[in-house]
């Protein structure tokens, strides 16, 4: 026995499936996902199943999820952290308000990783200064 064109064998290869159709569909005609959600939502013609579907599909888009507020943390800094001892001093610092529970340790490392992109620029600027000499010195 053999099947009779491509029946039993599924969708020909590159073809688009149904949903795929009638979004292009929908996008051809101008209505977003977004639109086609809130318009089955509200049809109350639908069944609830479909409708609250559809409403699980268009709330992220009409209600996106809140931004969290930022937080603001205050500590004490040497006046100028400007070598490994001031830095030191500061990380001592961040260290003491974690063990006094005044900071927590999620910001503690924020501010952490913050010192040490600092420390990366203090670094920098010491080599350029180092560099700077040598080549002053060779003229």
């Amino acid at each position: 026995m053999t099947a009779v064109g491509n029946a039993g064998k599924g969708r020909e290869a590159g073809s688009r499936n149904k949903r795929t159709v009638a979004l292009m569909a929908l996008a051809e005609d101008g209505e977003t996902p977004g639109a086609f959600a809130l318009r089955v939502m509200r049809d109350e013609t639908k069944t609830d199943e479909l409708r609250m579907h559809a409403a699980r599909l268009a709330a992220p888009l009409v209600h996106p999820k809140p931004q969290p507020e930022p937080r603001y943390v205050t500590f004490v800094l040497p006046d100028e952290i400007k070598d490994v001892e001031s830095l030191v001093a500061t990380h001592a610092t961040l260290l003491r308000s974690v063990a006094s529970g005044d900071l927590s340790l999620e910001d503690a490392r924020e501010l952490s990783a913050i010192l040490d992109n600092y420390r990366r620029g203090l670094e920098l600027s010491d080599i350029e200064a180092r560099l700077k000499a040598l080549e002053g010195k060779r003229t």
